[in-house]
């Protein structure tokens, strides 16, 4: 959220909601909005700004076009005919809150939606793990070389992710990163 005057030397602040409720926070995005709620510095990686507030009401300023919330995708699954395909990630390093840009591909056709093909996770120390969709698993792992593309485990593994250092690239002033890896239909073995 973009604050109407720096709070704590700092000109944006990342709300969270009280009791998890993200949808109630989706449908105000683009609105000028008041919340209320302790502000405390982000303790670990997983917050995107410095600051957050844990908000326990979120009210609307003004005229306010609600949006709907974010499509849910938790229950997507990849298509039962693909047996391979490759994941392509925007990874906009610069300070700030970045999404992360997915293109999922086999044969050159995009696989949508993308989150029943790949996911990701960022840790609390900064490594970002590429998943890949339900039955499949990672086969090879590419991208900005500092970054360190590798393998958690493993590869073609069901432990196995796409692991890479986006602040070692960083800190050898990369911060536009292309990330990458591939994913194949994991083999059922024969009884």
């Amino acid at each position: 959220m973009k604050l109407d005057k720096p709070k704590c030397g700092h000109r944006s602040i990342q709300l969270i909601p009280a009791n998890d409720r993200w949808k109630a926070l989706e449908v105000l995005r683009g609105c000028r909005v008041k919340a209320r709620g302790p502000i405390d510095y982000s303790p670990t990686g997983y917050f995107s700004l410095d600051l957050y507030q844990n908000a326990s009401v979120v009210r609307p300023i003004g005229a306010c076009t609600r949006k709907l919330p974010f499509p849910d995708y938790s229950t997507a699954k990849p298509d039962q005919h693909i047996r391979a395909y490759t994941v392509d990630m925007q990874v906009d390093y610069r300070p700030g809150d970045h999404p992360i840009v997915f293109h999922v591909r086999n044969s050159g056709r995009e696989l949508r939606p993308w989150q029943a093909y790949a996911g990701y996770t960022l840790t609390g120390s900064y490594v970002l793990y590429g998943l890949c969709g339900d039955g499949f698993v990672v086969d090879k792992v590419f991208g900005t070389p500092d970054a360190h593309p590798s393998h958690l485990v493993d590869p073609r593994t069901p432990e196995d992710m796409a692991s890479f250092d986006p602040e070692s690239a960083a800190y050898a002033g990369k911060t536009d990163l292309n990330l990458g890896y591939t994913c194949i239909r994991q083999l059922t073995p024969k009884h």
